[in-house]
């Protein structure tokens, strides 16, 4: 039987959701258990984080060069530097961990999960479902 897959999901009524703990390359831990993170098809990244998260969990400490950092705008035209990390994304739930890239910039307090890591995974956003499904493979 070739590649079979099982399906996990989350109950999302406001917003698309899923369950996940960021860990730094060393094992720290940002969260003591699975928090839901919002999936954002406009961010474009692998993974936004809360800049005090980022302080936080010292993640400057695994930054990739500037030269590969993205430039952000503000709704004024103000454009700025997102500090970009490497990190890890844990699914409790499937029992998986994902190589993810991190960005933040300062007095950011969104935590998202963009483009960069959902085109690598399939993921379902059911409406009338109200609900989020990862398809992962099943052991």
């Amino acid at each position: 039987m070739a590649d079979a897959e099982k399906l996990i999901c989350w109950d999302s009524q406001d917003i698309f959701a899923i369950g996940v703990r960021l860990k730094t390359p060393s094992g720290q831990f940002h969260a003591n258990t699975e928090e839901p993170v919002e999936i954002d098809t406009g961010y474009g990244g692998d993974v936004l984080v809360p800049w005090e998260v980022y302080v936080d969990l010292e993640l400057y400490g695994w930054e990739y060069p500037e030269e590969y950092w993205s430039v952000g705008i503000s709704v004024s035209g103000e454009k700025f530097k997102m500090p970009l990390s490497r990190g890890v994304l844990v699914v409790p739930r499937l029992g998986h961990e994902f190589n993810v890239r991190i960005d933040t910039f300062e007095n950011n307090e969104q935590f998202l999960i963009g483009r960069g890591f959902i085109r690598r995974h399939k993921i379902l956003l059911d409406g009338p479902g109200s609900r989020v499904c990862f398809f992962a493979e099943a052991d």
